[in-house]
């Protein structure tokens, strides 16, 4: 199976032995070019920042906000309110409109049931409005700021059904039916009857005895010292830092569950699965809400201004942008001299989560698995909810 959002070039590989319902090894390894972002060297700062949402097919917008708030800072500019809320705006609709794609198409798939293709493109055609609701021009990856034209009118007829259709076609029911997340029996009450694939996605690990299945030790990412973190990256010229993470020699998971972590439903499925399969799912689902939730508070601070374009001619410094996107925390670092990108790395998500000693690795080893075509569908689907921002392929030898 190849991830369905894995666009771009590389790909991951995953190889898995089974033996006696056990998996006895697994070894991960990638093709995804992590030095890519070289290709920027040599290129004017605005011509670099506006070619990252063409760079990589997926996350584009977090891409962009990544490169722009790492320029930001080796410029020494401080951006306004309003602008960071249109950007977290564009990054959490393009996280919602990727999250809700694993769950409707991806998940699916995994348990051999039709993706509900039809549900997700009324969605996506709203979130995309977003954009010109807020900016008037298409390339808005601007140094300090672009010109912010906020329909409000339009922001909030669309929010509004952004709600509706996320609550119909993830949850599955009417905004007034209650949430399900208010406590243990209103999820298990949720999850016994909603008929959205989100919900059967949830039933069927549940069902298959696979709620704890990939749980390990792995936790989240702490929050990092930015000054470590930019001297990492700084000295990253081989880009092996960028390929294969640490911090101080632990590898945490990044993404839906841990910036769910401390959520009350998925801290008290923790304590009875761990960080296993259902816990991980069920983060998926909860974060359709929170993202939801923050286009609306964000689209609240949001106001028309036409800032000054600062002089990028003469610009000399390196930075730091650190972005929360669909699939966890993406870094990006650049150096520049007189104008000119002398140094770009790129820290994805990806390497943390799929890193040999990260989650999904230690998830899967030792875990008992059921034989002949049960192997295949709980490990794509642990692949799907960690979301690698690549195709992968999986191969598997039983013994």
């Amino acid at each position: 199976m190849s991830g369905a959002l894995g666009a771009g070039e590389g790909k991951l590989r995953i190889q898995v032995r089974v033996e006696k319902g056990m998996i006895a090894a697994v070894v991960l390894s990638s093709t995804r070019p992590v030095s890519a972002c070289s290709i920027l060297v040599g290129c004017r700062l605005d011509e670099a920042l506006a070619l990252l949402p063409r760079l990589f097919g997926l996350c584009g917008a977090a891409q962009a906000v990544a490169g722009l708030r790492a320029a930001e800072n080796a410029l020494g500019l401080t951006v306004s309110p309003p602008q960071i809320a249109a950007r977290r705006m564009l990054v959490s609709a393009e996280a919602l409109e990727q999250t809700v794609w694993r769950i409707l198409l991806d998940g699916p798939r995994c348990i051999s049931v039709k993706p509900a293709l039809e549900a997700l493109k009324p969605l996506r055609r709203v979130l995309a409005s977003l954009r010109p609701l807020l900016l008037p021009e298409p390339t808005w990856m601007q140094v300090g700021g672009a010109r912010l034209t906020p329909d409000r009118a339009g922001l909030a007829a669309a929010l509004d059904e952004i709600e509706q259709r996320v609550d119909q076609t993830v949850l599955g029911r009417m905004p007034t039916a209650g949430s399900p997340w208010r406590d243990r029996g209103a999820f298990e009450a949720w999850l016994r009857a909603a008929e959205s694939p989100a919900a059967m996605i949830l039933r069927w690990a549940s069902e298959q005895g696979l709620a704890g299945f990939g749980r390990s030790a792995v936790e989240p990412l702490p929050e990092f010292d930015p000054a470590w973190l930019a001297r990492q990256m700084a000295n990253d010229a081989d880009y092996s830092f960028c390929a294969r993470p640490d911090y101080i020699g632990v590898v945490g998971e990044t993404g839906n569950l841990a910036r769910c972590w401390n959520h009350p439903a998925i801290a008290a499925l923790r304590a009875e699965y761990g960080n296993g399969l259902l816990v991980r799912l069920t983060a998926r689902v909860i974060e359709c809400g929170a993202l939801v939730a923050e286009l609306g508070e964000q689209a609240r601070a949001v106001n028309a201004e036409h800032p000054e374009t600062p002089d990028l001619e003469n610009a000399s410094g390196s930075g730091l942008g650190v972005v929360e996107c669909a699939r966890g925390r993406l870094v990006h670092w650049l150096a520049v001299m007189e104008g000119r990108i002398i140094a770009y790395r790129i820290l994805a998500p990806t390497e943390w989560n799929f890193h040999p000693d990260g989650p999904l690795a230690r998830g899967l080893a030792g875990a008992r698995i059921g034989g002949g075509t049960e192997v295949r569908q709980p490990i794509e689907l642990l692949v799907m909810a960690l979301d690698p921002c690549v195709g992968f392929e999986l191969t598997i030898d039983e013994c």
